[in-house]
């Protein structure tokens, strides 16, 4: 799988995307998990409603037509906006652009909602829509893949973290298919995205320094794929180990003294985290300075 050529397609948008909401975006969706219905329910909305469904109609994500907004209601806007805001919340999950109309806008994205896993005759709810979700999938998808996702939309737009907006441009032309055919790797991220976010917001408290972009939390997905595939470490240990090589060193799980632990945690308890916070302050020390030997 080719990575993203990020540079080219996603550019950061800061906090003029409130103020400039009408005249950049003209669709937008709502998580009613995340957003009070009554915020909500006097906008012109269509639910993303499909069958099976896991959930009512008023549950389910919600697109927006920005441009059927009245002027008061728009005001209003901005004000519900920022009262989420300071709660430290989105109210909008992401901010569209296209020139398709609604209700071709809203049929594809119901599309999206039920991917099948191969051999696998039950659907799986695809949650794109969560933009802490959709921050993975720019840099899981194919180009191909994110373009099928999009369909009709040109740009998407989604709140990295509070104030700070990213925005995507759809890799290629509007495709004629839109099922994404999503492989096995790609699932086994799909289900590891909770995990991953856990660690990542764990990260953000305990290692302020490490780098949270794209190319980061790749690399502490596919440290945790290792650890799965090469170990059989259950996701807790996961995490603490992912976490650990992003602290200390990116080689971590390749050292001997760390390898062997590894293995016979997947024999026997205790688990793996449990092994190593057994190491004192002595034992890391000696391990880091044998890694930055190496490189």
């Amino acid at each position: 799988m080719q990575p993203l050529p990020m540079e080219s397609l996603i550019h950061t948008e800061g906090g003029a995307v409130a103020n400039e909401l009408r005249q950049r975006f003209n669709y937008a969706l709502i998580n009613p998990l995340i957003v009070q219905m009554r915020d909500w329910q006097d906008l012109p909305v269509v639910a993303l409603e499909t069958s099976p469904a896991p959930a009512r109609a008023h549950r389910l994500p919600q697109l927006v037509d920005l441009g059927s907004i009245s002027g008061n209601t728009y005001g209003d806007l901005t004000n519900r906006m920022r009262r989420y805001d300071k709660r430290g919340l989105s109210f909008f999950s992401a901010l569209l652009k296209s020139k398709a109309s609604v209700e071709t806008v809203a049929t594809h994205l119901k599309r999206q909602l039920l991917q099948r896993r191969r051999q696998e005759r039950q659907p799986h709810w695809f949650r794109y829509y969560d933009p802490l979700v959709f921050r993975h999938l720019v840099w899981l998808l194919t180009p191909r893949q994110l373009t099928r996702l999009m369909g009709s939309v040109t740009h998407w737009s989604w709140q990295d973290r509070p104030g700070h907006w990213q925005t995507l441009e759809r890799p290629e032309e509007a495709p004629r298919i839109s099922w994404l055919e999503l492989n096995r790797n790609q699932w086994l991220s799909i289900d590891r995205f909770a995990a991953l976010n856990r660690s990542l917001r764990r990260l953000q408290a305990i290692a302020p320094d490490w780098p949270q972009d794209m190319v980061h939390w790749r690399w502490l997905d596919d440290t945790m794929r290792y650890l799965d595939e090469t170990f059989g470490l259950p996701a807790e240990d996961q995490q603490f180990v992912a976490e650990s090589a992003a602290r200390y060193h990116p080689d971590l799980v390749m050292h001997p003294d760390i390898e062997s632990q590894l293995n016979q945690a997947a024999l026997a308890p205790p688990g793996a985290a449990d092994r190593l916070r057994q190491f004192n302050n002595t034992a890391w020390n000696t391990i880091i300075s044998d890694l930055k030997e190496r490189t």
